[in-house]
């Protein structure tokens, strides 16, 4: 009944309500009011949490990133922990407690591998959304970094001059004040442990300013490739060159022998034909006579006595182990010639006859009583023969007879010639002889002329004070790129070979560029290492093992003038995506950072007498007209070097320069500062070494990467 009751009473007031329309609105608004604060809370919370999360999140990375930072190559608990305390720090930099009215924030940072991965998470009360029930929210945030260099081509062109044997302070050289070589050995590598993360084995970790040595991991996944063109007088890379792209004839100050006609001709025999066999091979078989043995012998690790004696009658030696038989060859000798007939001018080719033996042995060992009543003899004896059999077979072949009038020798000719230097082709295996035959010996007669690998530079310009790296109508030596034609000499070039060059004088003992014909030996232009200095061999860009990598740095020679020009044009060429080396360089997608670190420890000294890369420059005048100053030559090869400069940074190559002593003036320093791409160079400082630099373009280069 009191059910019935409340019932009527709720059912009257809302009833009364509908009819009083005066009081809809107040009721409508008091029932809207929750979804309302619903829908407004919801908005402002969500942009806290998404602005959180953001903040977060860019503090996790920032941690992640400094901790591999400072990590480095070394070990993630080196140094107390500092990478850890470091990444902690950038987070909180980013990121602080309470932040947006978050509660108290939770991160922590480990390492794997190399890979640094942080965690975070931080609770936000919720404002308006409390009326539906939500009292927080915790966000959680993951980030990690890892040392990720992207593929790289790093090509050093290394001043290897003379100069480079002193110290960097201009002190005497000493343990404490080592060779400014020495330093470019350690800096070298420290690079390369740096960017590989592999060890090399000779440089300690304090000589690489580091805490550990370095460790290579999974993630190592980049391709580094180094490359090397040490420079002074000269580069040496010429048997980097296939063999089309040398000159088969070249111009050298050297001399040419005169003669006078004699009587009758002198022959050379060519190389025989192949041999045919002529008649059926002869055997001669040989059977030995034992003879008595002197000694014991030891076959096979038994010994084998010469005399046995036996006690038991009647003897009979041949119960005694003897030595087993020993086979010899078959041994081949020959073919050698058994009659070569004298030719007779003018035959083309005689018939020569050769005879090949082969000799077969074996050697049998017995033991036989000392006297034939065997009753009474109570030994036996150690006998020993060797039987034989030759087989001897005749060959016939055809030699060819080259004839050459005599000549009897008169006296030279000094002069800028012509020589045939294809001899140091070897088209047979597609690769280069170390030496050819030249007759400039005694009476004219060939002199071996070996070939260490420097060039001499293909045509150029006389003259010029303005270079232009893409003209290849005139500057072809200066193109970098410019293929050569094997059928245009001027696109080609030349071995550089010092053995043939011969200086000429006049009759006041003067040089001279006139012809001069004399019976006198005149004596070499250059003399001595520094005026015809060959640097160590360049090497094309590779991933190097750290053993092959020391070797050749530790193999680093010193000595000769300095060329900066000659060094920085090939450093351009064996990088170069699109020039002679186009094939090996190639990388998918061209997906590689180019890098050019030109190191250099002196002012340019471009001797006119030293033999470079344009012949010796007072004589061959291949550059200049008239007879070249070093001033004249240091001009040159500064702007040359400049207009090289240009074009390296042009084909988006990132290059660096490095000046390294004391030696070098302000006025170079200003040069190679314009010469290097911006904010890459490193000019001398006495408080940072050389290591120090080199650390710091690898650092630059080894660009570290967030994965997430």
């Amino acid at each position: 009944m009191k059910k019935n009751l409340e019932t009527k009473s709720l059912t009257g007031v809302l009833s009364r309500l509908c009819k009083d329309e005066a009081g809809n609105t107040i009721a409508i608004m008091a029932a809207a009011v929750i979804p309302v604060i619903g829908l407004v809370g919801g908005s402002v919370d969500m942009s806290r949490i998404y602005l959180t999360q953001s903040r977060l999140q860019s503090a996790c990375d920032a941690g992640a990133l400094m901790g591999r930072k400072v990590m480095a190559g070394g070990a993630w608990a080196d140094n107390s922990g500092l990478a850890n305390t470091k990444a902690v720090q950038a987070f909180t930099a980013n990121f602080e407690n309470g932040a947006y009215g978050t509660g108290a924030v939770t991160k922590s940072f480990t390492e794997l591998g190399g890979k640094v991965t942080g965690t975070a998470s931080v609770p936000i009360p919720m404002t308006l959304m409390k009326a539906l029930g939500q009292n927080q929210r915790t966000i959680r945030v993951n980030c990690s970094a890892e040392m990720r260099i992207p593929n790289s081509d790093v090509m050093f062109v290394l001043d290897t001059t003379g100069s480079m044997d002193s110290a960097a302070n201009g002190e005497s050289v000493s343990s404490s004040n080592p060779a400014k070589i020495t330093e470019l050995r350690i800096a070298t590598k420290c690079f390369y442990e740096i960017l590989t993360q592999k060890n090399i084995t000779d440089v300690t970790k304090e000589q690489c300013d580091q805490t550990t040595d370095p460790s290579e991991t999974s993630s190592n996944t980049s391709q580094i490739r180094f490359g090397f063109v040490p420079y002074s007088i000269n580069v040496n890379v010429g048997r980097l060159l296939p063999l089309d792209y040398m000159a088969n004839t070249w111009f050298y100050q050297t001399r040419r022998a005169n003669f006078s006609d004699a009587t009758g001709y002198d022959y050379t025999l060519g190389e025989p034909s192949e041999l045919t066999q002529v008649g059926a091979p002869t055997v001669n078989d040989t059977t030995g006579v034992w003879d008595y043995m002197s000694n014991s012998i030891t076959v096979d690790g038994t010994k084998y006595l010469k005399t046995v004696e036996v006690k038991k009658a009647p003897l009979d030696c041949t119960t005694i182990s003897a030595p087993p038989d020993q086979s010899s060859g078959p041994t081949t000798d020959g073919p050698y010639v058994t009659n070569s007939p004298t030719p007779v001018h003018p035959t083309a080719s005689i018939t020569v006859d050769y005879e090949l033996t082969v000799t077969s042995g074996a050697v049998k060992y017995r033991y036989v009583p000392d006297k034939t009543d065997v009753t009474k003899n109570k030994k036996c004896y150690l006998q020993r023969k060797t039987d034989s059999s030759v087989t001897t077979t005749q060959y016939t072949a055809t030699r060819p007879v080259t004839w050459t009038p005599r000549r009897t020798f008169n006296d030279w000719t000094y002069d800028r010639i012509e020589l045939n230097v294809a001899g140091l082709k070897n088209s047979a295996n597609n690769s280069w002889n170390s030496s050819l035959q030249v007759p400039i010996g005694a009476n004219g007669t060939n002199s071996t002329i070996n070939w260490d690998g420097c060039i001499l530079e293909r045509e150029t310009q006389k003259n010029v004070s303005t270079w232009d790296t893409s003209n290849t109508s005139a500057q072809k030596d200066m193109a970098i790129d410019l293929i050569p034609d094997a059928s245009n000499p001027a696109t080609l070039w030349g071995p550089r070979l010092k053995d043939v060059l011969y200086a000429r004088e006049d009759s006041s003992g003067n040089w001279t560029l006139d012809p001069v014909t004399t019976t006198d030996n005149f004596g070499r232009p250059t003399s001595g290492n520094t005026t015809t200095a060959c640097p160590s061999p360049a090497k094309l860009l590779n991933v190097w093992s750290p053993t092959d990598y020391k070797n050749y740095i530790n193999g680093l020679t010193t000595d000769g003038y300095t060329f900066h020009d000659i060094g920085m044009l090939w450093g351009a060429r064996l990088i170069s995506p699109t020039g002679i080396f186009a094939t090996h360089n190639a990388v998918a997608n061209d997906n590689v950072q180019r890098h050019l670190i030109f190191m250099t420890d002196g002012d340019t000294n471009a001797n006119p007498d030293a033999l470079s890369a344009y012949n010796v420059p007072w004589f061959d005048r291949l550059q200049t007209d008239g007879n070249p100053s070093t001033s004249d030559l240091n001009t040159l090869t500064d702007a040359r070097t400049a207009a090289l400069c240009t074009a390296i940074k042009n084909m988006n190559i990132s290059l660096w320069v490095v000046s390294y002593g004391e030696d070098v003036n302000s006025t170079t320093n200003e040069r190679l500062e314009a010469c290097a791409s911006p904010g890459k160079f490193f000019a001398y400082d006495p408080n940072v070494s050389l290591t120090e630099q080199f650390k710091q373009i690898a650092g630059k280069i080894a660009a570290l990467r967030l994965t997430t």
